[in-house]
């Protein structure tokens, strides 16, 4: 349980990115530039209005006499006009044309594997008010339940009371961790107090260390220690694209002399950390702390580009057979 900082086996990785799969996942189609379909209805729409406003002969009836137009014709100044397929060529090439530019594409069974950046860092606090306050019991079962609900999320663990000390970096087999709480009890910090700030640093410094994509930090307490320091803390992290979320331990029967309960401040520290409170009895509550933000990696850009292959280049050479048979006529004509 040493203080001791490592990136382990959670720094160099990120979600798996699809390799393998079944037929469905194969062929399942997604848009790499949905905007560009927009062009698609415009082309079929240009070439419609195009097509519709070549009518022949139909102007020059509307301003001619129909005896002078019938000697035209008959002089062959004239001739009866014909349906021209070249603005609906041109309207198939620019719909085909812009669907491919909007990047359909495939699953692709060669993407690399890559590691899941989707960190959580839980940070337990195991202060006398806490350990010693009869809602104890409540704190490991939520930390337990946290655990078992990880998912594909590496998990790390961190304890604190005036001090911060770091159980593990993020892991993606945390079963060892369970150990951990479950033998946790008031001895097992050196000192008493309580400082979630100073543990608040050690989740941001363990998870830049992890270089964690999109990370999770829980502070699980009740509150003691809260202050002006832990607020500044949680904002900075917000602002870094931390959350923090925050889960409040209800004591039943607080030693006398001992800090009361802070909800309050529990609740302000998960509001500057962009992240919700909920209380340890809550198991349903728990749970979503960490199901909401769930494969948030996936919706990364660059891990989709690495996931899908894009097809969209075939309909764009599939386009060219249009304004072929386009450049053909009109090499006739």
């Amino acid at each position: 349980m040493a203080g001791r900082r490592g990136a382990g086996d959670a720094g160099d990785g990120a979600r798996v990115a699809g390799a393998g799969g079944s037929v469905t996942d194969l062929w399942q189609i997604i848009l790499l530039r949905p905007l560009w379909l927009v062009g698609v209805p415009l082309s079929l729409l240009a070439g419609a209005a195009v097509a519709l406003r070549g009518n022949g002969l139909d102007r020059w009836r509307r301003v001619i006499d129909p005896d002078l137009l019938v000697a035209l014709r008959g002089l062959g100044h004239v001739v009866e006009g014909r349906r021209d397929a070249g603005p609906w060529l041109l309207a198939l090439a620019g719909g085909l044309t812009a669907f491919g530019l909007a990047g359909p594409a495939t699953r692709d069974p060669d993407a690399p594997v890559l590691r899941n950046l989707d960190a959580v860092m839980i940070l337990m606090d195991l202060s006398p008010s806490v350990t010693q306050g009869g809602g104890f019991d409540d704190a490991q079962a939520a930390v337990s339940r946290m655990i078992d609900r990880h998912g594909t999320r590496p998990v790390a663990l961190g304890v604190y009371s005036a001090e911060s000390f770091l159980v593990s970096v993020p892991t993606e087999d945390p079963a060892a961790l369970q150990t951990v709480i479950a033998v946790a009890d008031t001895k097992t910090m050196p000192v008493g107090g309580s400082r979630p700030d100073r543990a608040l640093d050690l989740a941001r410094q363990t998870l830049a260390d992890a270089a964690a994509a999109h990370p999770d930090v829980v502070l699980v307490s009740d509150g003691g220690g809260v202050g002006p320091e832990a607020l500044d803390r949680a904002r900075q992290m917000a602002a870094a694209g931390l959350r923090v979320s925050t889960v409040f331990v209800v004591p039943d029967d607080p030693p006398y002399g001992m800090p009361a309960p802070n909800r309050e401040g529990l609740a302000s520290v998960a509001k500057a950390g962009g992240g919700v409170i909920v209380d340890a009895s809550d198991f349903s509550g728990v749970e979503t702390i960490l199901s909401e933000r769930q494969g948030a990696a996936e919706a990364n850009d660059t891990l989709r580009n690495l996931r899908y292959s894009d097809q969209g280049r075939w309909f764009v050479a599939l386009a060219l057979l249009p304004l072929a048979f386009l450049l053909r006529r009109r090499r006739d004509a």
